[in-house]
């Protein structure tokens, strides 16, 4: 068998095989699958010369159109999901995203899925996004989703017209994180476990996303190239030079990767935030307290308490870039990040500047203005 007992496949299998049906015609096994609905569908044999593998392929997409039954005729979610995630649109998106669709594609069909298309309306749509109005996140993604399903199923039948189109956009404001104050690097940099700061600085200076950071290659060239598991789009930089000292001291070597734990070996994104968690609550594997000093419990402490996060080490970056001077059109290349977003977290730069540019003009023209308000009092000697 192609699956081993701890995959899902096995399992699968082992369900199909029980409505396998072989008998022999004309000195030759034939081989067919009849499940409940006493439908038949021909499987080749697994003796043949693609084996194993073409057998349970035949075996899948048998119980695939056993389960869409008559909903290609119907129209319905389930047979417009089943085609769209064939279609080159949906193969095209990155892993990441992938996965956010599904989640919410999986809503769709359970909520709808043997119903045709074109009997669900704005209202029905209105509902189901209403209903997630406690995970305003949640329910502006599904609608989207939702959004590009039916967009998609109208030029191929299903729909005449777009149903969640219509529906309110859910008003939510992005929260992109606190970024990180000068005093949490400084905590977090003396107290943290070390091989946690690479990583942190690695955000800091190229402000990409953790799922990106953590397994980085070791630039080479005096360059970063990576493939943003979000987006799916190329993100090149040249190295800061600090940030090529860094790498040198924190992680001397020529390994393939460039964050390592202690003993030797590369990060997983899943261990790093493990360790991340537990370096924050002071607790180990066991959830129990460690014996860390009271001056590094005291320090996860704080930079707990105040909420930040390693995403936030994304916000750092975009900021400063911005206060250096960067346009919105050069940092979005830079950290791979949307022109709107980077607005968006521009706003508490812009105030700063706004105020710094304001106290300083108060300051040019200080003394003229102190007199029109304050007159002679404020040159007379202070009463004792």
């Amino acid at each position: 068998m192609p699956f081993a007992p701890d995959e899902p496949g096995f399992w699968n299998l082992c369900e199909h095989l029980e409505s396998l049906a072989a008998e022999q015609i004309d000195g030759q096994w034939v081989w067919t699958w009849q499940p409940k609905s006493g439908r038949r569908y021909p499987i080749p044999s697994p003796l043949a010369e693609n084996g194993a593998e073409a057998f349970c392929t035949a075996l899948d997409e048998a119980e695939k159109r056993e389960r869409l039954g008559d909903a290609v005729e119907r129209k319905t979610f389930d047979a417009l999901i089943a085609e769209y995630k064939e279609h080159a649109d949906y193969a095209g998106l990155s892993e990441l995203t992938k996965r956010d669709y599904d989640r919410h594609l999986d809503k769709i069909a359970k909520a709808w899925g043997a119903a045709p298309v074109a009997e669900i309306t704005t209202v029905d749509a209105q509902r189901a996004i209403d209903s997630m109005q406690s995970a305003p996140t949640v329910a502006r993604y599904f609608r989207a989703v939702l959004s590009r399903l039916i967009g998609f199923g109208i030029p191929r039948g299903y729909s005449t017209h777009n149903v969640a189109k219509p529906t309110e956009n859910v008003r939510h404001e992005a929260d992109p994180h606190e970024p990180w104050p000068d005093w949490a690097f400084e905590l977090f940099l003396e107290h943290a476990r070390p091989s946690l700061h690479l990583p942190v600085l690695s955000a800091f200076y190229t402000g990409q996303r953790s799922i990106d950071v953590i397994p980085m290659a070791r630039p080479s060239g005096g360059e970063i190239s990576l493939i943003a598991r979000k987006t799916g789009k190329t993100v090149w930089r040249p190295i800061h030079s600090e940030y090529a000292d860094l790498i040198t001291r924190l992680a001397p070597g020529e390994s393939e990767r460039l964050h390592m734990r202690e003993d030797g070996e590369p990060w997983t994104l899943a261990g790093y935030r493990t360790a991340w968690q537990r370096e924050l609550t002071s607790v180990n594997a066991k959830g129990q307290p460690t014996s860390a000093p009271p001056a590094k419990k005291a320090a996860m402490v704080r930079i707990r308490d105040a909420g930040l996060v390693f995403h936030g080490l994304r916000k750092n970056a975009v900021n400063t870039l911005l206060e250096v001077g960067c346009t919105e059109a050069e940092v979005s290349a830079i950290v791979e990040m949307s022109e709107q977003m980077v607005r968006h977290y521009a706003r508490d730069v812009n105030k700063r500047r706004l105020a710094r540019s304001g106290t300083a003009k108060m300051e040019a023209g200080w003394s003229e203005t102190r007199k029109q308000i304050f007159g002679k009092a404020m040159e007379r000697p202070a009463a004792t």
